[in-house]
Order: structure tokens, then C-alpha cells, then sequence
């Protein structure tokens, strides 16, 4: 079992830096706007099946970090996946896609519109750009790349809720939908905090000097980075659909 290592570098200061970028991702220009966007059926469609888009992007993007980390990392990787990938039999939940495809029968979608939808630009653009990160960086920025996204979509690192809730809230407001009733979404706001804490178990155990440090940081801005870009044109192809 791996363990702490004895380490000179400051992780608190580490962690309240990471907690101000995750709370400041709400505050960029980007994340208003999308979660500022008044919502219809239509609106929401097109957020829901490009996000799956993205949402099969992070599958590809934790195996290449998993490829590349030490084997006490690919362990913690293969445990944050599984609910991923075959759901949790324990509490009687299925995969997170397929939960995704039967929370949309609620805004009306089927698992063909799932299959025939195609990927716009800019999702194209973006999932490109996550891919690149997860294959081409050291494994530590890598791992961070991908661990971004659970740390700023987790109740225990963002004020307020993480995307998946503050989402499923638009939801329940504009469209009616229960929050209850947003499998994906509800299921996410639970698993998640559990899943922002792999960024701090790879800290204590391999960060043990401010270069390695340094590693995980850069894959934070970047990862951040792009998922403001995400945000902003997923924003601009819901706007594009009238309200009424």
C-alpha cells in the first residue's frame, strides 16, 4: 500500500489555492453565462447531447493518465472509474451513461438521439484539446488535467455546489424537472466529492517537491482553462435556439 511521503513542500497553501481556482471557475464570464441561460426543451437537449460528448472524452482522458501514473495511482484511477464505467452494484446504480440516457427521457431524448447527434466544432475543439493534456504532459499534469473537473464539480471544494448540481438546479427551475429525477446529475452531486478527494491523495503521497507540485498545479490552470472555453460554447449553441 502506498504511503505518505515526507514531504518539504506546503500542501495546505497547494490547497487553498486549488480551492480558490475551483470557486473562481463560477465567477468567470463563461460559467455565468451558461448557468445565467434561461432554459427550454430544445436548449437543454443540445446541452445534454453535447455534453455527452465530453462526458465519453473523460472516459479516454483518465485511461491515458491511468496508462501513464504508478501502479498505486492506476488503483486509485481504476476505483473512481468503475462507477464510471459499470456503476455501483452495492447501491444498485447503473453506468453514468447509461444514467444519462435514461434521466434524458425526461427532456424527451432516446438513446438514437444520443447516437445519431453529431459533435459541433466547438466540443470537437475542446475534447481535442483534453486529449492532448492526457497523452502529451507528464503524468502528474495529466492526472491533475483530469482531476480538475471533479474537484470544481465537488461540494467539498466549491461553495455553492458543483456543476452537476448547479445545472440540475436550472433544470428543476426552468423546465420542472425534480431534481430527484436527474439520475446523472443527483448521482454526480453525491460521487463527486468523493472523486475531488483523488487530487489530494496523489499530493500527499507524490508531490513531494514544489516541481512536482508545480506538475499538478499547471494541469489545474489548463484543464480549467479549457472547460471556461467548454462552457462558453456550450453557452453560444444554446443561445443560438430561441426561447420561444
Amino acid at each position: 500500500m502506498a504511503t505518505v511521503l515526507k514531504s518539504s513542500v506546503d500542501l495546505k497553501a497547494f490547497v487553498q489555492e486549488v480551492r480558490r481556482l475551483a470557486n473562481a471557475q463560477f465567477e468567470s464570464p463563461q460559467y455565468k453565462r451558461i448557468l445565467s441561460l434561461p432554459l427550454n426543451e430544445k436548449r437543454a437537449q443540445v446541452y445534454t447531447l453535447q455534453k455527452a460528448f465530453w462526458n465519453l472524452n473523460r472516459r479516454d482522458c483518465w485511461a491515458l493518465a491511468q496508462g501513464v501514473s504508478p501502479m498505486d495511482v492506476k488503483k486509485l484511477i481504476w476505483e473512481h472509474e468503475e462507477d464510471e464505467l459499470a456503476g455501483n452494484k452495492t447501491r444498485g446504480v447503473e453506468d453514468h451513461y447509461s444514467l444519462q440516457v435514461r434521466q434524458s427521457k425526461e427532456i424527451h431524448l432516446t438513446l438514437e438521439d444520443f447516437k445519431n447527434e453529431k459533435m459541433r466544432e466547438g466540443t470537437r475543439t475542446c475534447v481535442y484539446a483534453y486529449l492532448h493534456m492526457a497523452r502529451s504532459t507528464h503524468w502528474l499534469t495529466a492526472l491533475a488535467s483530469c482531476a480538475a473537473l471533479e474537484v470544481s464539480n465537488s461540494s467539498d471544494w466549491v461553495q455553492g455546489g458543483g456543476m452537476s448540481y448547479r445545472m440540475g438546479k436550472r433544470f428543476e427551475t426552468d423546465l420542472g424537472i425534480p431534481f430527484h429525477k436527474q439520475l446523472n446529475a443527483a448521482e454526480h452531486a453525491e460521487v463527486d466529492v468523493a472523486h475531488g478527494s483523488l487530487l489530494m491523495q496523489v499530493a500527499e503521497r507524490h508531490a513531494d517537491t514544489q516541481d512536482k507540485l508545480d506538475l499538478l498545479m499547471t494541469g489545474l490552470i489548463e484543464s480549467w482553462d479549457i472547460d471556461r472555453v467548454w462552457k462558453g460554447q456550450l453557452a453560444e449553441m444554446m443561445e443560438a435556439i430561441p426561447l420561444r
